[in-house]
């Protein structure tokens, strides 16, 4: 009797240990399937050399797309730096044309005529073009004559026994303001036969003053273009 029950519990283990395997090997083919080992390996190192191929490309794309970032920042920055240039330069030429007021370094020069001596402005104004000249050669970079804005559209027409300049009349005498280095105005004027030495000669005074800090009002008017147009670039090609 204790030999079958021996038995019997060997077989019934035998059993147990069979089903056992039987799910540990089913339990590895459903984890790797009908692969071998080795197969498993290989398609692992194929994903891998796979992902590195990936990655490589990644990388690649990453610096061609820093690359295009700084080139872009390097056009953005030179049109900033374009755009300031033409900031400043249409400043210049807003202080030229007399769109601000202005204040600096300078000399105001007065005019009037000699004691008991008549002159006649119209008849002599070539001589205040010529000081207008004068004070533009030395470098001067605003001009007013008796509070009127001196600009490149100014003109100066003797009426009468007057001049008029940007249409308003002046009479004696008239004060001349110029902002420059007060240095290169006075020998652009004072040189021997120069522009003071002539208006002496026909009956004028004229006084000197060197400033730290001459004051000059805005242009009041307005030019208006009417046959002036600008050239854009695709008309120039």
């Amino acid at each position: 009797m204790n030999k079958m029950w021996q038995k019997g519990m060997l077989f019934a283990i035998s059993v147990i240990l069979g089903i056992i395997c039987m799910t540990q090997v089913q339990t590895t083919n459903n984890i790797l399937g009908n692969d071998t080992p080795q197969d498993k390996a290989s398609q692992l190192n194929n994903e891998l050399a796979e992902l590195n191929i990936e990655k490589t490309k990644l990388r690649e794309e990453l610096d061609a797309l820093k690359q295009t970032a700084d080139e872009n920042g390097k056009i953005y920055d030179a049109k900033e730096a374009e755009l300031e240039r033409l900031k400043e330069e249409l400043k210049k030429q807003q202080i030229l044309s007399g769109y601000y007021d202005v204040k600096g370094q300078g000399t105001i020069i007065t005019i009037d005529s000699q004691p008991n001596y008549y002159v006649s402005l119209a008849s002599s104004h070539q001589y205040i073009l010529a000081l207008i000249s004068y004070l533009n050669n030395a470098g001067v970079e605003a001009i007013s004559i008796n509070g009127q804005r001196y600009t490149n559209y100014t003109e100066i027409v003797p009426v009468l026994d007057h001049i008029n300049v940007n249409g308003v009349a002046m009479v004696l005498p008239l004060e001349i303001k110029a902002i420059g280095n007060s240095r290169t105005i006075d020998a652009s004027l004072n040189f021997v036969g120069g522009i003071v030495s002539q208006l002496s000669q026909i009956g004028y005074t004229i006084e000197t003053e060197n400033s730290t800090e001459v004051f000059i009002n805005r242009y009041d008017g307005e030019k208006e273009f009417k046959y002036a147009v600008p050239i854009t670039i695709k008309e120039e090609s």
